[in-house]
């Protein structure tokens, strides 16, 4: 008897009393829910909803769709619509009222807030000041990056934070108020990097992916002079000396910054009997000509990390006295 009552209350909840029942679509409601693409819009960016009905409940139901309030223009009895998502930490509200001649009137409704995530990514690599460039990862070298979110109210300490990288999820799950990570760039021509941002309940608020390039260390060479310093033009294979001493510079460009700072092998090497010194820095070298073998001496240079091999470059130049 008991269970017969409550089942009768539960019939007339649903097909006498409903006649506006509210469904929110921010809960798992797989029978009827409204879907976005993409599912965490972004500021200003086209979204399109639609009402997913997997029962088939809500059939020949007429359809209105409200964004905020206000009817949206050309959405009458359309299953998907397309609108502008609204600024930065904005809560949007969209309904969807679908109109039956049994239930009544079945409102669904996603509340929306736009929020966009910009990714910092900082390579731990070798540069030059005067290269233009920005720097680049190379395989197995540190990358620094940090997930800053637009809009406010949204504290780092108060949110989830799940990073990817190639799909393997970094320290093994997701790190409260952890908006900023270090990883290893893995072996490849380039590797996916994933953040996803939630509140402390589960709710997803935004994610994205990035896809990142990693190279191999370059070496090149550039020339020294008392006067100007380092010059900013490479040498390209030959380089004709003034006079019987040169300076030159090796620049291991995308080298790890660890390794490039505490180098295992930093090694110059000149042929044809010619004189070189290494100077202060491992990178520097002067080569002296002593005037009794070839006019044409190699000059090479190799430095790399034992415990990391990938970690190196080598390279060579010809000077010409």
């Amino acid at each position: 008897m008991r269970t017969l009552i409550i089942f009768s209350i539960t019939f007339f909840s649903l097909f006498g009393l409903t006649t506006n029942a509210q469904i929110n679509s921010n809960s798992l409601t797989p029978e009827l829910s409204i879907e976005l693409q993409p599912s965490q819009p972004q500021p200003g960016g086209e979204t399109t909803a639609t009402i997913n009905d997997y029962s088939g409940g809500a059939y020949g139901a007429s359809i209105t769709w409200m964004l905020d309030g206000v009817e949206v223009p050309n959405s009458k009895n359309i299953r998907q619509i397309k609108f502008t998502a609204g600024d930065s930490g904005e809560t949007q509200v969209l309904k969807a009222i679908l109109s039956t001649p049994i239930v009544g009137n079945i409102v669904i409704q996603k509340n929306i807030k736009p929020v966009y995530l910009d990714v910092i990514i900082e390579p731990q690599t070798r540069t030059p000041d005067f290269y233009q460039g920005r720097s680049i990862p190379s395989e197995s070298s540190t990358i620094n990056a940090t997930a800053l979110l637009s809009g406010n109210g949204f504290r780092n300490s108060d949110l989830m934070y799940v990073w990817k990288v190639n799909n393997k999820v970094i320290d093994g799950g997701a790190l409260r108020g952890r908006n900023q990570v270090s990883f290893t760039t893995p072996i490849g021509n380039s590797f996916v990097l994933s953040v996803e941002v939630s509140e402390l309940d589960g709710t997803v608020i935004t994610s994205r992916n990035i896809i990142l390039p990693s190279v191999k260390p370059t070496l090149l060479f550039y020339e020294v002079s008392a006067l100007f310093g380092v010059s900013e033009k490479a040498i390209d294979e030959s380089l004709v000396a003034i006079g019987n001493n040169i300076t030159v510079r090796g620049e291991p460009y995308y080298l790890d910054i660890n390794t490039y700072n505490n180098p295992t092998i930093s090694n110059w090497e000149v042929k044809n009997g010619n004189y070189a010194k290494v100077g202060s820095s491992p990178y520097e070298v002067s080569v002296q000509y002593n005037g009794a073998n070839s006019q044409r001496t190699l000059l090479s240079f190799h430095v790399r990390d034992t415990q990391n091999l990938i970690q190196g470059a080598k390279g060579s130049i010809e000077i010409k006295f």
